[in-house]
């Protein structure tokens, strides 16, 4: 068991397959891979109703997230990526996990 802690008012504890997914994610942002981003956010959704179609345009809209942003660094940018990304899991019905809500907004505050 691992506990992470951002000095920024946030904490969250996390088991491996958390963080090992929270890795995946943040490493697929790295390499501007938002649909596979996308697609690993939905596959650690532990309830998730959407259909496949809400799915295909989630994930094709966190690529676009990306796509648009070639000119930064996605990580430094998160937070203010993140109003983006819980809209489309809204309306897409994507059920974001807590670890990845938690470190973004860390992200955000530390911004």
């Amino acid at each position: 068991m691992r506990m992470n802690m951002i000095d920024c008012g946030l904490v969250v504890e996390m088991g491996e397959n958390d963080h090992e997914n929270l890795v995946k994610i943040l490493g697929a942002f790295i390499k501007r891979d938002g649909y596979l981003a996308g697609q690993l956010m939905v596959d650690t959704a532990k309830k998730c109703q959407a259909t496949e179609l809400d799915v295909e345009m989630f994930c094709r809209g966190i690529q676009k997230i990306c796509d648009d942003d070639l000119d930064n660094n996605f990580l430094e940018s998160v937070g203010d990526y993140l109003a983006d990304i819980c809209y489309l899991a809204c309306v897409h019905k994507v059920k974001l996990e807590a670890a990845f809500i938690n470190a973004a907004l860390a992200c955000e505050i530390m911004e």
